[in-house]
């Protein structure tokens, strides 16, 4: 097995996973093709069309005091700037949040397809900045 290397920051990082470049790809092998480290399960596995971003686990959260306690509430993970070409006013990658043993800890983009352990946000961010 064989991962596709990206390059962050100068270091070698892996995002898909791959079996081999010398195979005849099927359509059978294209939801593993596109799922990116770091996610619960395998992409597409999920609710039809839906992504991490709309995820419970997607999201970082935080707390806040509320009256009799504390709520917990998805923390934006911030916005690309304008110095980004590419993707401008995008939302940056998160990490899956749900906890499962042996998981790599890798960061995900908001569009990656929903897998099977998907479990819905009550507040969705949206996937661009708007204004």
């Amino acid at each position: 097995m064989t991962t596709t290397p990206t390059s962050i920051g100068g270091k070698a990082m892996a995002e898909h996973l791959l079996f081999s470049e010398h195979l005849t790809a099927k359509d059978v092998h294209r939801p593993i093709a596109e799922t990116y480290l770091g996610q619960a399960h395998i992409a597409g596995t999920g609710p039809e069309g839906k992504t991490c971003r709309e995820c419970i686990f997607w999201h970082v959260w935080k707390s806040r005091k509320v009256s009799g306690g504390t709520e917990n509430i998805p923390a934006d993970p911030g916005y690309f700037g304008k110095r980004h070409a590419k993707t401008p006013c995008e939302l940056k990658k998160a990490r899956c949040n749900r906890p499962i043993l042996n998981k790599a800890n890798r960061l995900i983009p908001h569009t990656a397809k929903a897998c099977r352990l998907f479990e819905a946000a009550e507040h969705v961010l949206p996937a661009k900045k708007s204004g």
